[in-house]
């Protein structure tokens, strides 16, 4: 794969925030929160909190960093919550932002931030992109449109709404490890034409694909909470990960730790939030930051 690598990603990240509502006791999840912190502070992670948000996530609103001195926004204006009970959970990331010192430049496209997962020079999203902006899927237009405001060239995955998954965010079937390399979730348990429809996307990129697979390893996976190993947080050459007391704990480290073999991996328990849909890398943002910003 001959491509040139202008992204930043995750490995050159050294800052994360977290939403404050995470520690509120209401609709938070407080134990779990001062659990995260205690873990990120003993391993050296600097972390920091937004202001201003409406809820404990956080990637879906704010803005990409594309590269260290770069960062776009773009409109969050999810179908999943327009028009339900949730609209007044809305960030407005402008509101976040300020004061923070981070200049943004800004599209009016309708992205979620868990919908664009770096990988090499491409961003990789699913085909919800099309949808949210009221466009046919595989608009070529659209897709030539998206890759201008982005600044790098986009590879589309398809996506299907099932039940159990609204969002159709990438970052909730891949994570690239450096290189070609590619880790992808479980979504082959369950759904596996969809899962090699992705696979043979991203091949055709020149990527190469390794996929967690419970089906076959034990004899009742937890289809409910599985799916969210891939929704992890790496910051610089730390991983920290879900677990769940199941037995797909064990397995899930293992593929990590051979996809990603210089990082320290460390996992925490969170099976009330990724209940709600999402894991680590939903509910914080990660960017590179220089010591005085």
């Amino acid at each position: 794969m001959d491509i040139k690598d202008k992204l930043l990603h995750d490995e050159v990240t050294n800052v994360v925030y977290f939403s404050p509502w995470l520690n509120n006791k209401e609709v938070g999840h407080i134990e779990f929160y001062q659990q995260l912190l205690l873990l990120l502070k003993e391993i050296g992670i600097d972390v920091r909190e937004l202001k201003c948000t409406e809820d404990y996530w956080a990637r879906d609103y704010m803005p990409i960093q594309l590269n260290e001195n770069e960062f776009l926004k773009y409109r969050y204006y999810p179908d999943y919550l327009v028009n339900t009970k949730y609209i007044n959970t809305i960030t407005d990331s402008s509101k976040v932002l300020r004061g923070m010192g981070i200049r943004c430049r800004s599209t009016n496209l309708i992205i979620d931030g868990g919908n664009m997962v770096p990988c090499g020079s491409y961003i990789v999203m699913t085909d919800k992109v099309f949808t949210e902006n009221r466009k046919k899927k595989n608009d070529a237009d659209f897709k030539a449109l998206l890759e201008a405001e982005l600044g790098h060239p986009v590879i589309i995955i398809p996506w299907k709404q099932h039940k159990d998954d609204v969002y159709g965010h990438s970052d909730g079937f891949i994570k690239w490890c450096g290189g070609n390399h590619i880790l992808m979730g479980n979504h082959g348990d369950c759904y596996p034409k969809e899962a090699a429809d992705i696979r043979l996307i991203l091949e055709s990129y020149g990527f190469e694909v390794n996929e967690m697979r419970f089906k076959d390893k034990i004899d009742s996976p937890c289809y409910d909470l599985n799916w969210a190993y891939i929704n992890f947080l790496q910051v610089g050459k730390n991983i920290i990960m879900p677990k769940f007391n199941i037995e797909e704990d064990e397995i899930a480290q293992k593929y990590i730790h051979e996809a990603f073999p210089n990082c320290t991996i460390n996992q925490i328990e969170m099976t009330k939030i990724a209940q709600k849909g999402g894991a680590l890398h939903c509910i914080s943002w990660n960017i590179k930051q220089t010591p005085n910003s």
